[in-house]
């Protein structure tokens, strides 16, 4: 479709009425985000920035060229062997396998969800430094940042003023949401170096039916690298702009008795950009605090059926002017983020069609928030600091059960429980001492979950499961999921999939309560319905399609708003909204290694007693990925095109759409053992922002301008 047809159809389908919707008001951390650049042009992607595509089109032509222009030097033993697989062996290799859909492992084409992979080769190529920037990459997300926190917003939906919560974060399995804010970790606050990684799987639709809480939107699981993956050390060490550096070392190994280990730790510290311009009108020119600074430790153990494992993660993080109604000038306010947990988990296959997994952990969350207030007092003028301390304790444990029956029918079943035995809020000012909240509260709860996948024909396959939750704070919910998976021809696969999910009230919303704040221990969980039909297609040897259609039904989302009868701020379930849309991805994989993945994705939210559309809602995704060998299979140009279109911020103005370059060199083994990237992102230097909560005092917050970072890792 040319630009201009492309545009056009944009900005008729987004002539639409504005809703201005905003979730939470909170004090310090409890406070939230905003955006927004006015404007009276329809929600698409407005002004000259399609111009880009055509930059990527250009950028796709020459890397095309490249690649087939040097094919008597590109070509390698591995190449050849690659394409000199039949069909049946090229399809093993383009259908990757994931764990987290349904507890177990299976190909994607199997999985009752839509799922993507994200590998370590693709976080290497693309030069990815966060869990954010991973998501970023993938169809139907987006990730939003407030410079404080990363919040990722599945198909349409990414609430201003929330932590995550309607995304489940998974890491082998662990549940990383904690229980004060259900807060996720995407940036420099997430507990393990992405180089650790091995992949993650972004699981889409409604999870509850076997995860339980927070499985709403989906469920990203990080997958992590072992010991055998390493046999030996690695020393990696970093270096940008913006005075930015970090290093790593980890050592792993698999022994000849059978243990294995890993062990890692991390180091990363940056000035950040700390002369972006904001409003001027609000916020004076100058230099505004934006540096950070994290260590990450992480290990574990392995013999026989037994691993052990743990991880320790602490991030340090200054604030953007005018953050939660701070002033605009402080110079104080920052935030500390801990998160560390240690878990024994046993898994054993009995034969060929038993097999048992169970685990017991303990888990821990710190949050300290450094806040620099006016409150206009005539009797103590000036600045004063105002300060969170939060945690969370917890512990738990859960025991699943699989059978495979006949070969061809497999039953998973689990209980699950968690026991939040220490959460801790208080917010207090430094000086003059005023404590304004100090409460500590206790949850349990308890779940129990089935699910049968059943092989109606060779062919078809029932995918049927339900769980059951218990909660201390509410009491208890069922949450049942169905899916036909069909396979017509042997490249083909079609699903029809149902879910419903729900987010239980976290300690915030339950518990918090002051001379402004007022506890609803009446809160219900957030619930959703959720329909979607999904195409996975292989075309030819080289390309595979998917192709999807959705439709989301949300009820009671938790909101914050005045009580009438005492004018305290109070949490209620109130809002409704409906999504509805589609997306579809093509990606390829040619001769002499030469990759591309592109993906479009609609999402139409609105709420459903107005019919406006929801802020920071963008209808349209567009994502491009282009990988290219330079030299042989050691040198390597990945390309990345972000597009998001027009989105309304909490004070209901419109804030323009933007679309992101950036452009990674990889090499691995030119010199024996050394890998060496070099990345710029921004390419072009876009000036672009997000929006954030209506308690900040902007309505948008910048994002990083052109930047660019080298790193080396070298094994031995």
């Amino acid at each position: 479709m040319k630009a201009g047809t492309f545009r056009l159809f944009w900005e008729y389908t987004n002539n639409m009425p504005i809703m201005k919707q905003d979730n939470e008001t909170k004090p310090g951390r409890a406070a939230a985000q905003a955006s927004g650049s006015s404007g009276s042009a329809p929600l698409g992607w407005t002004g000259d920035r399609l111009t880009w595509f055509g930059k990527a089109a250009a950028i796709l032509f020459l890397a095309v060229t490249a690649a087939q222009g040097g094919e008597t030097n590109t070509t390698t033993a591995a190449a050849d062997a690659f394409t000199s697989m039949d069909l049946d062996q090229l399809m093993q290799v383009k259908v990757p396998i994931v764990y987290g859909a349904s507890k177990h492992e299976q190909k994607i084409t199997e999985a009752p969800s839509a799922v993507s992979i994200v590998t370590q080769e693709d976080i290497k190529e693309f030069g990815y430094r966060t869990l954010g920037d991973i998501l970023r990459g993938v169809r139907d997300l987006y990730v939003t940042s407030d410079r404080a926190y990363q919040t990722v917003g599945i198909r349409g939906v990414n609430r201003l003023g929330d932590f995550g919560g309607r995304v489940l974060l998974t890491l082998d399995g662990h549940r990383l949401n904690e229980p004060v804010y259900d807060s996720t970790f995407f940036g420099q606050d997430f507990p393990l170096d992405v180089d650790l990684i091995e992949r993650v799987e972004v699981i889409r639709g409604p999870g509850s039916a076997l995860y339980g809480n927070n499985a709403f939107f989906g469920i990203v699981n990080v997958i992590t690298r072992k010991g055998r993956d390493l046999q030996g050390a690695e020393v990696s060490g970093l270096a940008g702009d913006q005075d930015t550096y970090g290093g790593r070392f980890s050592f792993g190994k698999q022994f000849k008795n059978g243990v294995e280990v890993l062990a890692s730790g991390t180091y990363f510290d940056t000035r950040g950009q700390d002369k972006l311009a904001y409003d001027p009108a609000l916020v004076p020119a100058g230099r505004h605090p934006d540096w950070e600074r994290s260590s990450k430790f992480y290990g574990s153990v392995s013999y026989g059926d037994f691993t052990l494992w743990g991880l320790f993660g602490q991030r340090e993080k200054a604030l953007a002017p005018g953050t939660w109604g701070m002033v605009v000038d402080n110079t104080q306010s920052r935030i500390t983020d801990t998160r560390s947990l240690v878990e024994l988990k046993f898994q054993k296959d009995f034969g060929s069609d038993w097999s048992v997994l169970a685990r017991a952990y303990y888990d821990y969350y710190g949050y300290q928030g450094n806040y620099e207030y006016d409150y206009m007092d005539p009797f103590n003028p000036g600045i004063t600091i105002n300060r969170d301390d939060n945690h969370a304790k917890f512990g738990g444990g859960e025991i699943q059960l699989n059978k495979i029956l006949c070969g061809r029918h497999r039953l998973t079943f689990g209980l699950e429980g968690r026991d939040d035995f220490d959460v801790s809020q208080r917010n207090f000012d430094v000086n003059p001492p005023t404590t304004y909240i100090d409460t500590t509260s206790t949850e349990g709860n308890f779940g129990l979950y089935g699910q049968a996948e059943v092989a109606v024909l060779t062919n078809l396959t029932l995918n049927a499961g339900v769980r059951y939750d218990y909660f201390t704070t509410f009491g208890s919910t069922v949450n049942p999921r169905g899916g036909l998976i069909y396979h017509p021809w042997s490249l083909t696969t079609l699903k029809a999939l149902y879910g419903q999910a729900y987010r239980a009230p976290n300690a915030y919303e339950f518990d918090f309560q002051n001379i402004n704040y007022a506890a609803n221990h009446a809160l219900r969980p957030e619930t959703i319905r959720s329909y979607e039909l999904v195409l996975e297609q292989a075309v030819g040897q080289h390309m595979r399609l998917t192709g999807s259609f959705f439709y989301n039904d949300i009820e009671d989302l938790i909101t914050q708003g005045i009580d009438p009868s005492d004018g305290r701020f109070i949490f209620r379930n109130t809002d409704a909204v409906q999504v509805k849309g589609g997306s579809v991805e093509l990606e390829t994989v040619w001769k002499y290694g030469l990759r591309t993945r592109a993906s479009y994705t609609f999402a139409e939210a609105k709420d459903t007693s107005t019919g406006a559309l929801l802020n920071n809602a963008p209808k349209h995704l567009g994502k491009l990925q282009i990988v290219a060998p330079l030299y042989r299979d050691k040198v390597s140009l990945g390309f990345e095109l972000q597009a998001v279109s027009d989105r309304i911020t909490a004070r209901g103005n419109k804030l323009e759409g933007q679309v992101i370059g950036n452009l990674t060199l990889f090499s691995h083994d030119l010199v024996k053992n050394l890998e060496l990237s070099a990345s710029i992102y921004n390419l072009w230097d876009t000036k672009y922002s997000d929006p954030v909560s209506s308690d900040f005092v902007t309505d948008t917050v910048p994002q990083d301008r052109r930047n660019f970072r080298v790193k080396l890792t070298y094994r031995f």
